[in-house]
């Protein structure tokens, strides 16, 4: 019973924090552009339907919206700075604006920026696309978990970390006795940018499964639910601590 009541909670808590208006951006024509380019880039412009308006001189640009009720998603995306287009996506990944922790823009240098977007990946648990952007360039990409709403000190060192997992989590067999390897994944805030926290990701995990098993959800690797609880009451500690705070979009509270 303790373990069905964990697993409500967290259903409960991911699809709330998984569920502004703008201005269309006028079309500049160049001479220097070929006739068919123009008509793609004027065909993208028609099809924006919301600008979101981020820090330090970014912003998001969507259209091609989808009404998945209580939310909406986007599959058309485009990331400006300071008025400058540096990425644009078309390929029907779909946007999600819902969770007011997302997206995030954070500062490393006067040049150089991250950006945090979620992703709807129905039907498994939405995920963050990571950006680092230099000198308005797109120079890495990343995957990562979403991420419960505020950065935690776990360690010793003076850094925060964020925790996330990849996969929602199910029980099955008699009486719900069974579930599947989810490990909690930990990335540190550093200087010079958000990492993925493998010491701490294996320790923490060793801890909850006696071994580690790897980064990655995986239903393949089945736990009696009885000894996964150290696991769940990390999650519901995680859940609780930051039921309180409230971000907006465009800022979190890290530092």
């Amino acid at each position: 019973m303790k373990s069905e009541q964990i697993h409500l909670t967290l259903f409960i808590f991911f699809t709330l924090s998984a569920c502004s208006s703008g201005n269309v951006p006028k079309t500049v024509s160049s001479p220097d552009l070929p006739v068919d380019t123009l008509q793609v880039e004027s065909n993208i412009e028609n099809q924006i339907e919301k600008t979101i308006k981020l820090d330090h001189g970014f912003e998001i640009k969507v259209g091609r919206n989808e009404d998945l009720p209580p939310l909406q998603v986007y599959s058309l995306f485009i990331l400006t700075h300071n008025d400058k287009q540096i990425y644009i996506d078309t390929s029907f990944t779909e946007y999600e604006f819902t969770d007011t922790l997302y997206p995030i823009v954070r500062a490393i240098d006067h040049e150089t920026f991250e950006v945090l977007v979620e992703i709807n990946d129905r039907p498994l648990k939405n995920y963050v696309k990571y950006f680092k952007v230099f000198q308005d360039q797109i120079i890495y990409t990343e995957k990562m978990p979403t991420f419960f709403p505020r950065a935690f000190n776990l360690d010793e060192d003076e850094n925060l970390e964020l925790a996330g997992f990849w996969g929602v989590g199910k029980t099955w067999g008699d009486n719900y006795s069974l579930t599947d390897y989810n490990p909690i994944i930990y990335y540190e805030i550093r200087p010079t940018g958000i990492t993925l926290d493998s010491a701490l990701t294996i320790s923490k995990n060793r801890e909850f499964y006696g071994e580690f098993y790897g980064f990655k959800f995986n239903r393949k690797i089945e736990f009696k639910t009885i000894e996964t609880r150290k696991r769940e009451d990390e999650i519901l500690k995680l859940v609780e601590q930051s039921s309180n705070q409230i971000q907006m979009p465009g800022t979190v509270n890290w530092e």
